[in-house]
């Protein structure tokens, strides 16, 4: 065959246990193809063993078979300025700030997010990650800043203002919708980026990661933080903006920003969380950090109103607010040379 200058494909049925074929010897490439079933969960991988002569990428890489044929989803890979491919690492970022469409949390944030940085907004159910999310959007809209979002969790028409809706049939933002349950983060990653080339996006939301996880075919979840670290450094790469939202129990007893350990892996992050004073639910957030940035360490309250999030005052007269026992500060006063509280 190879005298003839054919191309040939020899294909079988090999089981990994046995001994290897001596077809494997004399083929100038070889492709292994797999498939694990777990409960509904269907995931199809292929890897390149050997391609003589060339390099090859390394690892499994995720390919489904559909009515258009097969689609493969290999590891992303990021290009420098030369076009060359290369492990996710440097970022294309400025240092310009971005507005966040909230008054008063560029304030909080010390003059707007960065240009290029990631963001985790990080709270318990209904306490506004999507709603602060849609306002980042939506402030990118008025700046002509398009944008993408990665919704896993609510459909643009559930949402609370349908703005992202107005905004996607607009053409003004792109939207991945998924409702499939066997993804892989390097399927959703080769979306995202065509997503992005196609609409010159400078802002990203992944609303979230809570979502993301259950989406995740069961086969990757063991692997969903190296995943995720992957993912930001090449949205980080493109020079993007991009804020991820992430479901967290109003737990007391700690003091947590993720469930998956994942925290560092962003530049910056803001809690929302729930209080309790005067007998009465509240809000608050507070700037975690923002890398290479002096921000706000106040704890804001904030309301969700039919205009959006509105930042009141620093809550300055209890303490104990994040243990979940709120007392009030004593008030001192000065009498002459002594202190009476």
């Amino acid at each position: 065959m190879s005298g003839w200058q054919a191309t040939t494909f020899l294909v079988g049925e090999y089981l990994a246990n046995n001994d290897p074929h001596p077809v494997f010897t004399v083929a100038d490439g070889l492709l292994s193809l797999d498939q694990s079933v777990h409960r509904n969960s269907m995931v199809r991988q292929m890897q390149v063993l050997k391609m003589r002569g060339q390099a090859t990428r390394p690892g499994m890489q995720t390919f489904r078979i559909s009515s258009a044929g097969i689609e493969v989803f290999p590891t992303a890979l990021v290009r420098d300025d030369n076009g060359a491919a290369h492990e996710p690492a440097g970022s294309r970022r400025t240092k310009a700030r971005v507005a966040m469409g909230v008054p008063g949390l560029d304030e909080m944030l010390g003059g707007g997010l960065p240009s290029g940085y990631s963001m985790l907004v990080a709270g318990p159910s209904g306490s506004g990650k999507t709603i602060l999310a849609t306002a980042f959007l939506a402030e990118g809209v008025r700046r002509s800043e398009p944008g993408v979002i990665v919704a896993f969790e609510q459909t643009p028409s559930q949402s609370r203002t349908r703005t992202i809706d107005d905004m996607v049939r607009a053409g003004q933002v792109g939207l991945i919708n998924t409702r499939s349950l066997d993804l892989s983060i390097d399927e959703i990653v080769q979306h995202l980026v065509a997503q992005i080339h196609r609409m010159n996006a400078k802002r990203v939301v992944i609303d979230s990661l809570s979502g993301f996880e259950l989406a995740v075919a069961p086969t990757f979840r063991e692997d969903f933080r190296e995943s995720l670290f992957r993912m930001v450094a090449v949205l980080s790469g493109l020079g993007v903006t991009v804020v991820m939202t992430s479901e967290l129990e109003d737990r007391y007893t700690d003091l947590r920003f993720s469930p998956y350990g994942s925290a560092f892996l962003t530049d910056a992050i803001i809690v929302e969380r729930y209080i309790e004073l005067d007998s009465r639910f509240k809000r608050v957030m507070a700037v975690v950090k923002v890398r290479g940035s002096a921000h706000s360490n106040e704890l804001r309250e904030f309301e969700i109103t039919d205009a959006g999030i509105i930042i009141g005052d620093p809550v300055g007269d209890y303490e104990g607010l994040l243990s979940g026992r709120a007392t009030l500060v004593p008030q001192v006063k000065v009498v002459g040379r002594a202190k009476l509280r």
